[in-house]
């Protein structure tokens, strides 16, 4: 029962690049001359339900984007100001990155709305 399984395994191993190319589909097919048109096809928003709520949601975002962004810059002027008054120049040196970090996200949260809008008016 082995001998004919390996044997079954050669004989197939031997002749499947044959049957294989008997049977495989012409690669070049040829033009039917009718087909799908997709000059036909544009997004619609009114069909998608509820549209307005994507809208919301990314306002939403934006909002406590921002929020976060002037929360960040006010702790990060508080360490500043307070830290070297108590003799904590480390605060005031988190204090300061930090305050650069919030005003880059606030670019970053700010310019979002612009992306979006330049590559909504693109479509």
């Amino acid at each position: 029962m082995v001998v004919f399984v390996h044997w079954v395994a050669a004989v197939l191993t031997a002749r499947a690049p044959a049957v294989m190319a008997v049977l495989a589909p012409d690669p070049t097919p040829t033009p039917s001359g009718g087909g799908f048109d997709f000059g036909r096809i544009s997004p619609d928003p009114a069909a998608v339900p509820r549209s307005d709520l994507f809208y919301k949601l990314a306002n939403a975002a934006l909002f406590l984007g921002v929020i976060s962004a002037v929360a960040g810059l006010a702790a990060g002027a508080i360490a500043f100001g307070i830290g070297p008054i108590f003799g904590a120049h480390i605060i005031s040196d988190r204090g300061k990155s930090m305050m650069w970090k919030a005003g880059l996200v606030a670019i970053v949260v700010g310019s979002a709305t612009s992306i979006i809008a330049f590559l909504l008016s693109e479509i």
